[in-house]
């Protein structure tokens, strides 16, 4: 069978837009900026809403291994970029990232609010010292932080 489908640029644009209203408009302030960030050679897009209960981490992502061979699972050395939504508009969603020899940092996505990671490193400590270096992210795992809830996971690879 041949392949049909050759890879493709990723865009994600983020546009921050504000306006703070004062008594005189002459004296309203505004704020607006979009970034944009391009991935190249994407052939690889996973995406996926999943009903999180509120019990115990769900494993999501696996960034070991040598070959992406199982659901969830990934290269981690072709993984560009990775979109974490939480769908719930009420309740919050934590997000695990660990490094299974090491490190391990838990971050409260917000209702309607998204993590974006594009890179497979951490670091975090839990006594002040000062940052050594970086080590690779082996799992990614998600915890409904009150309440069942939903989520989308984005992931784009380059292999």
């Amino acid at each position: 069978m041949a392949t049909r489908l050759t890879g493709g640029t990723l865009t994600v644009t983020i546009t921050e837009s504000l306006t703070m209203t004062h008594a005189t408009t002459a004296d309203n302030r505004t704020h607006s900026q979009t970034i944009t960030k391009t991935f190249s050679g994407i052939d690889q897009l996973n995406k996926r809403v999943l009903n999180l209960p509120n019990t115990n981490q769900v494993k999501v992502i696996d960034l070991g291994g040598t070959a992406a061979s199982n659901p969830g699972t990934f290269l981690r050395s072709a993984v560009e970029y990775i979109r974490i939504t939480n769908l719930d508009d009420t309740n919050g969603v934590t997000v695990i990232l660990e490094d299974t020899g090491a490190d391990t940092a838990a971050i409260l996505i917000d209702a309607d609010s998204s993590l974006l990671l594009t890179d497979t490193q951490i670091e975090a400590f839990t006594n002040g010292s000062a940052f050594s270096g970086f080590s690779d992210i082996d799992e990614i795992f998600l915890k409904a932080a009150s309440a069942n809830t939903q989520v989308e996971v984005v992931v784009a690879t380059t292999a």
